[in-house]
């Protein structure tokens, strides 16, 4: 058999006929190309047949419905192959063995998956990157919703102090007037004392909602910063030289945030129990006055204060 390869970066071709002598015969086309773009780039091959004419140095192929014409020259064949926009282009084939033809394909196919792995490679990094920007960015975000949540809470407690000094004041009022009153006007006044105790226990119900809004984005927090310095060993680990790019954060910059996060984490939760105990010793003492109002009066046993928020974690 007589072999002629053509090659190049994309794709390979491969023409073989029964002899070189003068004469026509039948061949076979053996061919590949690569299409598609990495990360998705393919290999087809594909094979089909064609009738040839040798007449000392030229030779005319009758190919896919077309003819070329070349010319043989030493170990190489030289086809004027017309082009899809009808101009007509030299391609040159080399002497070659089905051997070789293999070895070409191989080549093409270890090209492709070459490239397929680079471009998966660069697409990883490319998520890593947008992952660690996005970690940091979330890890500022929730730091300032934090501080919100906390606002809220210092609004909560202002609102069970005001309701808990008219407690006080109703609870005084009631003292005042056990010794002189009559003994059901007092307890009128005590069962008043018992609302504004109940009034100050939902305020510590609306702090306890506040608190689980709160906690919800410490969670969140929390779970970020780990990601974020997972996100940056994730970084480095394909690129050991990264420092930043395209606006994404630094090493520097993302250490400092995990830093700067952890502590204000322990403060937010130092600052957060304190508000708790707050409201717990709030609700303690209007069920206090309650009882010592329903005391004075000898109208029986105030209701006990509500189980107290939990702290923080």
């Amino acid at each position: 058999m007589v072999g002629y390869l053509y090659t190049e970066p994309t794709e390979v071709t491969f023409l073989q006929w029964p002899t070189d002598h003068i004469g026509e015969a039948e061949g076979t086309i053996d061919s590949a190309a690569a299409s598609g773009s990495p990360p998705n780039e393919t290999v087809a091959a594909d094979t089909g047949s064609f009738s040839v004419r040798i007449d000392g140095h030229s030779v005319t192929l009758q190919l896919g419905g077309h003819t070329d014409y070349g010319r043989l020259s030493g170990e190489s064949l030289t086809l004027n192959v017309r082009q899809s926009d009808g101009s007509i282009r030299p391609v040159t084939y080399h002497r070659a063995s089905s051997a070789d033809y293999n070895n070409a394909l191989a080549t093409l196919r270890k090209t492709a998956a070459a490239a397929n792995g680079r471009a998966q490679q660069d697409q990883q990094i490319k998520q890593e990157i947008q992952a660690l920007g996005d970690d940091y960015a979330t890890v500022g975000k929730y730091k300032g919703s934090l501080k919100d949540d906390v606002s809220t809470l210092a609004s909560d407690v202002s609102t069970a102090d005001d309701d808990l000094k008219t407690t006080h004041d109703d609870e005084k009022a009631v003292m005042a007037e056990s010794s002189t009153s009559d003994a059901s006007e007092v307890c009128v006044d005590a069962d008043g004392v018992a609302v504004d105790a109940d009034g100050v226990s939902v305020d510590a119900d609306g702090a306890s909602t506040d608190l689980g809004t709160l906690t919800d984005d410490l969670s969140v927090l929390r779970k970020t910063v780990s990601s974020l310095r997972s996100s940056l060993q994730a970084v480095q680990k394909d690129v050991p030289t990264y420092t930043g790019s395209d606006g994404q954060p630094t090493p520097a910059d993302v250490d400092k945030a995990i830093t700067g996060a952890h502590s204000f984490i322990a403060d937010l939760v130092t600052q957060t129990n304190g508000v708790i105990d707050t409201i717990n010793a709030y609700v303690t003492d209007a069920y206090g006055y309650a009882a010592a109002a329903s005391k004075a009066g000898s109208c029986g046993s105030a209701s006990a204060a509500p189980a107290p928020i939990e702290q923080v974690k």
